[in-house]
């Protein structure tokens, strides 16, 4: 099934983990990158088993592996089948067995639960009511059920660079179960695997029928929270938001979170007082008479966060504060800049077809990751990347661009465990 025409619950298991950290938190679906959209094409080549010239080589064989995966793991489920045949043919017993059942993109929900509830509309800047059928329920990418349908595996492909939560707490995966026992009511176990390509991660757990009560309560919990919040959000009150890095970062939510306005008003009033009045509050800020101080506040948590976090990392360089929990310090250099248009315009000629160099013309004028990216599009599949750098190497030696200032900042880590 199409991402276009699927149903995305309000309450998806992929946002659980999120809702269980704060109960306001909205998912941002509003947010395209690069990495997101390198994602949905390594699903699609995973479930399709087609190859997609317009994925990286690192993304490809990340897709390759995840295929390989559950290949290994079709093929243990089939020898396992294979040996209580041969056992009930040695024994003359007569055969009913089944073959393994294979689901991709299974839209699983957890319960037959009806709702009504009040959500605020952004577009009409008043709330409404919608109909929300089941607790929560989402599209697992791949699963495979036993002969006897008592056991089954289920998979979830992570393209990221960010390590989730591990198998046996993650609130996604046992959504994914709950679904898979609820349609197939004679499963006794369900193994769940999180595969990270780009990590070099698997993760799993497995969960058994008895359990069901137990992980139901957990997830109707985290849901109902989420349900009361968002009631209270509706009408204005934000007294359920509990601020916190990094849900907060990823929220759609985030500009309107009074939790995280009043946070922004005490940070701005002590740092830059002639700005920002320390009588400041989230009401002031949120005033349509007050788009002026809004403005300025914005531009001072800015300023005041991008000076915080060089303060930080110079004193982590210095050796005057260790290395923040969670942080590591990571290379990186600052963007490149053109600085013989006409030599570049030559360069990106000779490595853009024309076609699509007529596209790229009519979108931008040429940046740097449009140009990379015709280039490996227009690339045989192993040689993408080897290509892109050639083409880097050529704009550097004849000085067409000028490179980045190479430089150290705190990065946030996942912890691995």
């Amino acid at each position: 099934m199409s991402t276009e025409t699927r149903t995305h619950h309000p309450y998806s298991p992929s946002t659980l983990d999120s809702l269980k950290a704060c109960p306001c938190y909205k998912s941002r679906e509003d947010v395209i990158n690069e990495r997101a959209i390198a994602g949905t094409l390594a699903h699609s080549v995973v479930e399709s088993r087609e190859d997609n010239n317009e994925l990286s080589d690192d993304d490809t064989v990340a897709a390759a592996e995840c295929i390989d995966f559950v290949d290994q793991r079709r093929n243990l489920m089939e020898e396992a089948r294979r040996q209580v045949v041969q056992f009930r043919i040695g024994h003359g017993i007569r055969l009913f067995t089944s073959q393994t059942t294979e689901l991709k993109e299974v839209y699983l929900p957890i319960d037959d639960c009806v709702f009504e509830e009040e959500v605020w509309n952004p577009e009409t800047n008043q709330s409404q009511e919608i109909t929300i059928k089941a607790t929560t329920a989402g599209y697992v990418d791949h699963a495979l059920i036993s002969h006897d349908r008592k056991y089954a595996e289920l998979f979830d492909w992570k393209f990221g660079f960010w390590p989730v939560e591990k198998a046996d707490k993650n609130l996604q995966g046992i959504a994914y179960c709950l679904g898979l026992f609820k349609r197939f009511p004679s499963l006794e176990s369900i193994r769940f695997f999180f595969k990270q390509p780009h990590l070099e991660i698997v993760s799993d757990a497995v969960f058994t029928r008895a359990q069901v009560p137990e992980l139901y309560l957990q997830v109707q919990t985290v849901v109902a929270r989420a349900r009361e919040a968002r009631a209270l959000v509706a009408k204005g009150d934000w007294s359920r938001a509990t601020p916190m890095v990094p849900v907060c970062n990823f929220c759609y939510n985030l500009a309107r979170c009074e939790k995280v306005l009043a946070m922004a008003c005490k940070v701005g009033s002590k740092f830059y007082p002639l700005q920002i009045p320390e009588s400041i509050t989230p009401t002031m800020v949120l005033d349509k008479h007050q788009a002026a101080l809004a403005m300025r506040l914005a531009g001072v948590m800015a300023t005041w966060a991008a000076a915080f976090r060089s303060s930080t990392t110079d004193r982590v360089l210095r050796g005057d504060a260790e290395v923040p929990e969670g942080y590591i310090l990571q290379p990186s250099t600052s963007k490149r800049t053109v600085v013989n248009p006409e030599l570049y315009r030559g360069t990106v000629q000779r490595y853009v077809p024309l076609d699509k160099l007529r596209a790229l013309d009519a979108a931008n004028p040429l940046g740097f990751g449009a140009v990379e990216k015709a280039i490996m599009d227009a690339t045989e599949r192993g040689q993408k990347q080897a290509k892109v750098e050639e083409f880097q190497q050529v704009l550097k030696d004849t000085g067409a661009v000028k490179e980045g200032v190479p430089f150290v900042f705190l990065r946030a880590q996942a912890k691995v465990e």
